[in-house]
């Protein structure tokens, strides 16, 4: 009796010790993820805000000599118009978290007739195709003229349905989430065109098979940035469906983003395709 008296007392301590070394493993466990947290915020703080010249510099793309290419600056953004094929090659656009707030109503489309090339609002009539924003009217509701020239024929290109008011419209959402954690963001938003591409009036204007989108938070550490394909069509699904890199659109557009950045810097910013940075 008095062994097993023994053994019981031995298995009490060593129950209390295991029960104890547990606890002490979660609680390191606990610890360490906390200070991983830390760790992982501690590299998205926001730095001092861009000065103008380290925004326009980021904000500039380089087009190949073969596409036709006129540039547009309008008071939020600026558009790369293609007069060859009546739409935009790319439109650039800062979004910070101060524009989110306005009440500013949405205009009406026209077109720009300053400029050579430009479609107008009825070259859509009866193609079953929807005016889609390049820079969302959405973003811009902080500025009358801003907002008015949003509706301007050259920051519109021909949309299906299933792609304005799905997957475009939810990723234009998602920007404006991310720029309240990020404080600023850079956005670009173009047409993919390729051959066969259907076309409208009369063959004036291009109707692109896909739609890009390139978003980059440059006032955190590291600077990251992402890219989007989406086919001019039915767009349901998760982002990571239609999540790229950056060099995956200058591949298939022929653009250049952030010739300025150092060409290390660049290659680390457009070859990575990390989703779970922005979701997180």
């Amino acid at each position: 009796m008095a062994v097993m008296g023994s053994m019981k007392q031995i298995g009490d301590i060593w129950g209390r010790e295991v029960l104890k070394f547990s606890l002490w493993t979660l609680i390191a466990a606990l610890v360490c993820f906390l200070l991983y947290r830390i760790l992982v915020n501690n590299t998205t703080q926001h730095l001092v805000p861009l000065s103008h010249v380290e925004r326009d510099g980021l904000m500039t793309v380089t087009l190949p000599a073969s596409l036709a290419d006129t540039l547009l600056r309008y008071e939020a953004f600026d558009v790369h118009f293609n007069p060859e094929r009546g739409i935009a090659n790319c439109a650039a656009y800062e979004l910070t978290v101060g524009e989110l707030h306005g009440d500013v109503p949405r205009g009406d489309f026209m077109p720009d007739t300053h400029v050579s090339g430009c479609a107008l609002p009825t070259d859509y009539a009866g193609s079953g195709l929807e005016r889609g924003h390049l820079v969302p009217a959405g973003d811009l509701k902080w500025s009358e003229e801003a907002m008015r020239q949003s509706f301007l024929m050259t920051n519109i290109c021909p949309m299906a349905k299933g792609l304005n008011e799905g997957g475009w419209a939810k990723l234009e959402e998602k920007v404006r989430e991310w720029v309240r954690r990020d404080s600023a963001l850079l956005v670009f938003a173009g047409p993919i065109v390729s051959d066969g591409d259907s076309t409208l009036a009369r063959g004036k204007m291009a109707v692109p098979s896909r739609y890009f989108k390139v978003v980059m938070a440059p006032c955190v550490r590291p600077v990251r940035a992402i890219a989007f394909i989406y086919p001019n069509g039915n767009s349901a699904g998760r982002l990571d469906k239609y999540a790229v890199s950056v060099d995956e659109v200058e591949h298939r557009t022929g653009l250049d983003f952030f010739p300025d950045l150092p060409t290390s810097e660049q290659h680390h910013v457009e070859s990575i395709v990390n989703l779970d940075a922005w979701l997180n």
